[in-house]
């Protein structure tokens, strides 16, 4: 077991990538005005903020949907990280999906 799974088993939060479960760290990237994070959006308007996910889940890819804390997201892109060549962790860019209401 690595450092990474260690810190991941411990205090991470639990996602699920498609049917499989895990941990993760999901943060948002712009997080500078908080409050256009909590409206809804009128139907056919996208949520243009981004959020990492730091987890050690090896069936991540781009395209799938990810699932924390009853918010459901999809994966834009990954990057392995390496230590000492060996895989440590992937930092996903997500996307915010669905969350919107009729205007």
């Amino acid at each position: 077991m690595t450092a990474t799974d260690s810190i991941l088993s411990l205090y991470g939060e639990d996602i699920s990538v498609g049917t499989a479960a895990g941990k993760g760290f999901i943060s948002c990237l712009d997080a500078d005005n908080a409050q256009i994070h909590r409206q809804p959006l009128a139907a056919g308007v996208k949520n243009g903020s981004g959020y990492r996910l730091i987890t050690n889940m090896d069936n991540i890819a781009e395209g799938v949907q990810v699932t924390a804390a009853g918010r459901i997201y999809e994966v834009l892109r990954i990057e392995p990280v390496r230590i000492f060549g060996k895989l440590s962790h992937n930092e996903c860019i997500l996307r915010l999906k669905g969350e919107s209401v009729d205007v």
